[in-house]
């Protein structure tokens, strides 16, 4: 089995309301999706866009200590208009 349970689903004026079984919790902070027939409901994080998530996960990143080297970047050819 996948783990997978029954939802109720109902309308709810405009909306549709998923009913969640118990011992299921969806995260507050979620992203619903549609993939093919499939409803997927999952935890926002980077994908709301937020700034301070990013932020907070570049904060528990490990400096990257790599040295590049020269970079060669000559300077753009003229361009008769």
């Amino acid at each position: 089995m996948d783990g997978s349970q029954p939802v109720r689903i109902t309308q709810d004026g405009d909306h549709q309301v998923v009913h969640l079984p118990s011992g299921v919790a969806a995260p507050a902070d979620a992203v619903v999706r549609q993939e093919g027939d499939r409803l997927i409901i999952e935890r926002a994080g980077l994908r709301m866009g937020s700034s301070a998530r990013l932020l907070a996960r570049l904060a528990t990143m490990e400096p990257i200590d790599e040295e590049l080297g020269e970079i060669d970047d000559p300077p753009p050819e003229p361009v008769n208009l």
